[in-house]
Protein backbone atom coordinates (compact mmCIF):
# COMPACT_ATOMS: atom_id res chain seq x y z
CA UNK A 1 0.00 0.00 0.00
CA UNK A 2 1.45 3.38 -1.00
CA UNK A 3 1.94 5.92 1.78
CA UNK A 4 0.54 9.43 1.92
CA UNK A 5 2.45 11.27 -0.82
CA UNK A 6 3.02 14.36 1.33
CA UNK A 7 5.22 12.33 3.66
CA UNK A 8 7.85 12.51 0.92
CA UNK A 9 10.08 15.51 0.24
CA UNK A 10 11.94 13.85 -2.63
CA UNK A 11 10.20 12.98 -5.89
CA UNK A 12 12.60 10.11 -6.58
CA UNK A 13 11.32 8.33 -3.45
CA UNK A 14 7.77 8.66 -4.73
CA UNK A 15 8.71 7.18 -8.10
CA UNK A 16 10.51 4.25 -6.47
CA UNK A 17 7.76 3.48 -3.93
CA UNK A 18 4.80 3.95 -6.27
CA UNK A 19 6.43 1.97 -9.09
CA UNK A 20 7.22 -0.88 -6.70
CA UNK A 21 3.64 -1.03 -5.39
CA UNK A 22 2.17 -0.87 -8.89
CA UNK A 23 4.72 -3.37 -10.22
CA UNK A 24 5.85 -0.95 -12.94
CA UNK A 25 9.51 -1.15 -13.93
CA UNK A 26 11.60 2.01 -14.23
CA UNK A 27 12.34 0.94 -17.80
CA UNK A 28 8.61 0.99 -18.64
CA UNK A 29 8.20 4.38 -16.96
CA UNK A 30 11.10 5.74 -18.98
CA UNK A 31 9.75 4.40 -22.27
CA UNK A 32 6.23 5.68 -21.58
CA UNK A 33 7.54 9.18 -20.83
CA UNK A 34 9.89 9.16 -23.83
CA UNK A 35 13.02 9.27 -21.66
CA UNK A 36 16.21 7.40 -22.51
CA UNK A 37 16.71 4.66 -19.93
CA UNK A 38 20.29 5.70 -19.17
CA UNK A 39 19.16 9.26 -18.41
CA UNK A 40 16.29 7.94 -16.30
CA UNK A 41 18.78 5.92 -14.24
CA UNK A 42 21.03 8.96 -13.93
CA UNK A 43 18.20 11.07 -12.54
CA UNK A 44 17.14 8.34 -10.13
CA UNK A 45 20.75 8.23 -8.89
CA UNK A 46 20.49 11.97 -8.12
CA UNK A 47 22.80 12.90 -10.99
CA UNK A 48 20.28 15.12 -12.80
CA UNK A 49 16.62 16.17 -12.71
CA UNK A 50 13.59 15.39 -14.83
CA UNK A 51 11.89 18.24 -16.66
CA UNK A 52 8.40 19.31 -15.58
CA UNK A 53 6.93 17.60 -18.66
CA UNK A 54 8.78 14.36 -17.94
CA UNK A 55 7.62 14.41 -14.30
CA UNK A 56 4.05 15.06 -15.43
CA UNK A 57 4.10 12.02 -17.73
CA UNK A 58 5.68 9.85 -15.02
CA UNK A 59 3.09 11.04 -12.48
CA UNK A 60 0.24 10.18 -14.85
CA UNK A 61 1.66 6.68 -15.35
CA UNK A 62 1.87 6.27 -11.57
CA UNK A 63 -1.84 7.11 -11.31
CA UNK A 64 -1.37 10.25 -9.23
CA UNK A 65 -4.53 12.23 -8.64
CA UNK A 66 -4.63 15.93 -9.56
CA UNK A 67 -3.57 17.30 -6.17
CA UNK A 68 -0.90 14.59 -5.84
CA UNK A 69 0.42 15.48 -9.28
CA UNK A 70 0.62 19.15 -8.27
CA UNK A 71 2.64 18.19 -5.20
CA UNK A 72 4.85 15.83 -7.24
CA UNK A 73 5.65 18.57 -9.78
CA UNK A 74 6.36 21.03 -6.97
CA UNK A 75 8.94 18.62 -5.55
CA UNK A 76 10.51 18.41 -9.00
CA UNK A 77 10.71 22.17 -9.29
CA UNK A 78 12.23 22.37 -5.80
CA UNK A 79 14.85 19.73 -6.62
CA UNK A 80 15.87 21.40 -9.89
CA UNK A 81 16.12 24.95 -8.53
CA UNK A 82 19.58 26.38 -7.99
CA UNK A 83 18.43 29.63 -6.43
CA UNK A 84 18.32 29.81 -2.63
CA UNK A 85 15.45 32.33 -2.51
CA UNK A 86 13.42 30.31 -5.00
CA UNK A 87 14.01 27.08 -3.07
CA UNK A 88 12.87 28.76 0.17
CA UNK A 89 9.71 29.96 -1.58
CA UNK A 90 8.99 26.47 -2.91
CA UNK A 91 9.74 24.83 0.43
CA UNK A 92 7.15 27.10 2.06
CA UNK A 93 4.54 26.03 -0.53
CA UNK A 94 5.42 22.37 0.06
CA UNK A 95 5.02 22.83 3.83
CA UNK A 96 1.61 24.49 3.31
CA UNK A 97 0.36 21.51 1.28
CA UNK A 98 1.67 19.06 3.87
CA UNK A 99 -0.12 20.91 6.65
CA UNK A 100 -3.41 21.10 4.75
CA UNK A 101 -3.35 17.41 3.82
CA UNK A 102 -2.47 16.48 7.40
CA UNK A 103 -5.56 18.36 8.61
CA UNK A 104 -7.75 16.59 6.03
CA UNK A 105 -6.49 13.16 7.11
CA UNK A 106 -7.02 14.06 10.78
CA UNK A 107 -10.58 15.21 10.08
CA UNK A 108 -11.33 12.04 8.11
CA UNK A 109 -10.33 9.87 11.07
CA UNK A 110 -13.01 11.56 13.17
CA UNK A 111 -15.77 11.03 10.61
CA UNK A 112 -17.63 7.74 10.33
CA UNK A 113 -19.91 8.14 7.32
CA UNK A 114 -20.00 11.88 6.59
CA UNK A 115 -17.76 12.78 3.68
CA UNK A 116 -17.12 16.18 2.14
CA UNK A 117 -18.36 16.65 -1.41
CA UNK A 118 -14.76 16.40 -2.64
CA UNK A 119 -14.25 13.00 -1.02
CA UNK A 120 -17.69 11.72 -2.01
CA UNK A 121 -17.04 12.75 -5.60
CA UNK A 122 -13.66 10.99 -5.54
CA UNK A 123 -15.23 7.82 -4.08
CA UNK A 124 -18.03 7.71 -6.66
CA UNK A 125 -15.91 8.79 -9.65
CA UNK A 126 -15.74 5.13 -10.76
CA UNK A 127 -18.09 2.29 -9.83
CA UNK A 128 -15.12 -0.03 -9.30
CA UNK A 129 -14.15 1.88 -6.14
CA UNK A 130 -17.41 1.06 -4.35
CA UNK A 131 -17.32 -2.46 -5.79
CA UNK A 132 -13.87 -3.16 -4.32
CA UNK A 133 -14.91 -1.50 -1.04
CA UNK A 134 -17.83 -3.91 -0.76
CA UNK A 135 -15.67 -6.94 -1.62
CA UNK A 136 -13.36 -5.95 1.23
CA UNK A 137 -16.20 -6.61 3.68
CA UNK A 138 -15.47 -10.29 2.91
CA UNK A 139 -12.55 -11.71 4.90
CA UNK A 140 -10.96 -13.72 2.08
CA UNK A 141 -10.61 -10.58 -0.06
CA UNK A 142 -9.17 -8.55 2.80
CA UNK A 143 -6.53 -11.23 3.36
CA UNK A 144 -5.78 -11.65 -0.34
CA UNK A 145 -7.07 -8.67 -2.37
CA UNK A 146 -5.27 -9.95 -5.49
CA UNK A 147 -8.18 -12.40 -5.85
CA UNK A 148 -10.20 -9.43 -7.07
CA UNK A 149 -8.17 -9.12 -10.27
CA UNK A 150 -9.73 -12.30 -11.64
CA UNK A 151 -13.02 -11.80 -9.83
CA UNK A 152 -13.88 -8.41 -11.31
CA UNK A 153 -11.53 -8.53 -14.30
CA UNK A 154 -9.12 -5.71 -13.49
CA UNK A 155 -5.30 -5.59 -13.77
CA UNK A 156 -3.11 -5.61 -10.66
CA UNK A 157 -2.00 -1.99 -11.07
CA UNK A 158 -5.64 -0.81 -11.16
CA UNK A 159 -6.41 -2.78 -8.01
CA UNK A 160 -3.45 -1.13 -6.26
CA UNK A 161 -4.65 2.33 -7.35
CA UNK A 162 -8.12 1.65 -5.97
CA UNK A 163 -6.76 0.29 -2.68
CA UNK A 164 -4.65 3.42 -2.35
CA UNK A 165 -7.72 5.56 -3.00
CA UNK A 166 -9.68 3.76 -0.27
CA UNK A 167 -6.68 4.13 2.05
CA UNK A 168 -6.34 7.87 1.35
CA UNK A 169 -10.07 8.35 1.99
CA UNK A 170 -9.72 6.74 5.41
CA UNK A 171 -11.93 3.79 4.43
CA UNK A 172 -9.30 1.10 4.94
CA UNK A 173 -6.04 0.68 6.85
CA UNK A 174 -3.25 -1.82 6.31
CA UNK A 175 -1.89 -3.47 9.45
CA UNK A 176 0.86 -6.09 9.06
CA UNK A 177 -0.01 -6.61 5.37
CA UNK A 178 -3.68 -7.24 6.17
CA UNK A 179 -6.46 -4.85 5.27
CA UNK A 180 -8.68 -3.52 8.04
CA UNK A 181 -12.01 -1.98 7.08
CA UNK A 182 -12.60 1.36 8.86
CA UNK A 183 -15.80 2.54 7.16
CA UNK A 184 -18.44 0.24 5.74
CA UNK A 185 -20.39 2.70 3.60
CA UNK A 186 -20.25 6.13 2.00
CA UNK A 187 -23.76 7.57 1.73
CA UNK A 188 -24.74 9.28 -1.52
CA UNK A 189 -28.01 11.16 -1.40
CA UNK A 190 -30.21 10.65 -4.45
CA UNK A 191 -30.53 14.45 -4.76
CA UNK A 192 -26.74 14.87 -5.06
CA UNK A 193 -25.43 16.12 -8.39
CA UNK A 194 -23.00 13.19 -8.24
CA UNK A 195 -25.84 10.65 -8.31
CA UNK A 196 -26.63 10.67 -12.07
CA UNK A 197 -23.02 9.92 -12.98
CA UNK A 198 -22.95 7.14 -10.38
CA UNK A 199 -25.99 5.52 -12.02
CA UNK A 200 -24.30 5.78 -15.43
CA UNK A 201 -21.12 4.18 -14.09
CA UNK A 202 -23.03 1.22 -12.67
CA UNK A 203 -24.94 0.70 -15.92
CA UNK A 204 -21.61 0.65 -17.76
CA UNK A 205 -20.34 -1.89 -15.22
CA UNK A 206 -23.35 -4.09 -15.96
CA UNK A 207 -22.77 -3.84 -19.71
CA UNK A 208 -19.09 -4.70 -19.28
CA UNK A 209 -19.91 -7.70 -17.07
CA UNK A 210 -22.47 -9.07 -19.53
CA UNK A 211 -19.95 -8.73 -22.37
CA UNK A 212 -16.98 -10.30 -20.55
CA UNK A 213 -18.39 -12.93 -18.23
CA UNK A 214 -20.11 -16.23 -18.92
CA UNK A 215 -23.56 -16.15 -17.26
CA UNK A 216 -24.02 -18.31 -14.18
CA UNK A 217 -27.21 -20.26 -13.37
CA UNK A 218 -27.83 -17.97 -10.38
CA UNK A 219 -27.58 -14.79 -12.52
CA UNK A 220 -30.73 -13.07 -13.68
CA UNK A 221 -31.15 -10.45 -16.42
CA UNK A 222 -34.50 -9.02 -17.42
CA UNK A 223 -35.59 -6.13 -19.60
CA UNK A 224 -39.22 -5.22 -20.22
CA UNK A 225 -41.31 -2.45 -21.72
CA UNK A 226 -44.92 -2.05 -20.62
CA UNK A 227 -47.84 0.34 -20.89
CA UNK A 228 -49.75 1.86 -17.95
CA UNK A 229 -50.50 5.34 -16.57
CA UNK A 230 -48.46 7.54 -14.20
CA UNK A 231 -50.31 6.17 -11.18
CA UNK A 232 -49.52 2.60 -12.23
CA UNK A 233 -45.86 3.55 -12.67
CA UNK A 234 -45.75 4.99 -9.13
CA UNK A 235 -47.24 1.79 -7.71
CA UNK A 236 -44.59 -0.26 -9.50
CA UNK A 237 -41.91 2.05 -8.09
CA UNK A 238 -43.21 1.38 -4.57
CA UNK A 239 -43.08 -2.37 -5.28
CA UNK A 240 -39.45 -2.01 -6.28
CA UNK A 241 -38.67 -0.11 -3.06
CA UNK A 242 -40.39 -2.78 -0.97
CA UNK A 243 -38.50 -5.50 -2.81
CA UNK A 244 -35.17 -3.79 -2.03
CA UNK A 245 -36.01 -3.79 1.69
CA UNK A 246 -36.96 -7.47 1.53
CA UNK A 247 -33.76 -8.30 -0.37
CA UNK A 248 -31.66 -6.45 2.22
CA UNK A 249 -33.25 -8.55 4.97
CA UNK A 250 -32.47 -11.78 3.12
CA UNK A 251 -28.84 -10.73 2.56
CA UNK A 252 -28.31 -9.57 6.16
CA UNK A 253 -29.63 -12.84 7.61
CA UNK A 254 -26.78 -14.81 6.03
CA UNK A 255 -24.16 -15.37 8.75
CA UNK A 256 -21.21 -16.38 6.58
CA UNK A 257 -21.25 -13.93 3.69
CA UNK A 258 -18.93 -15.30 1.02
CA UNK A 259 -19.25 -13.01 -1.97
CA UNK A 260 -20.61 -9.76 -3.44
CA UNK A 261 -23.38 -9.41 -6.01
CA UNK A 262 -24.91 -6.51 -7.93
CA UNK A 263 -28.56 -5.59 -8.32
CA UNK A 264 -29.81 -2.64 -10.38
CA UNK A 265 -33.20 -1.21 -11.38
CA UNK A 266 -34.34 1.35 -13.93
CA UNK A 267 -37.88 2.64 -14.22
CA UNK A 268 -38.58 5.45 -16.67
Amino acid sequence: MKANITKHLEYREIIKNWAKQLKISQKNLAQSAGIHTSYFSRVMSDGADFSATQLYLIGKDLGLREWELDYFLLLGEYSASGNHSHKSFLKSKIADIQEKRSKVISEMKDVESEFSEEYTREYYREAVTAKIHMFLTIEKYRKNPSLLCQKILIPEFKLQLELEKLHSLGIIEVIEDEIKLIKFNVHLDESSNISPNNHINWRLESISTIQKRTPRPSDYHMSAVFSTDENGKIKIKELFKKFILDAQKVASQVKDQEDVFHLGFDLY
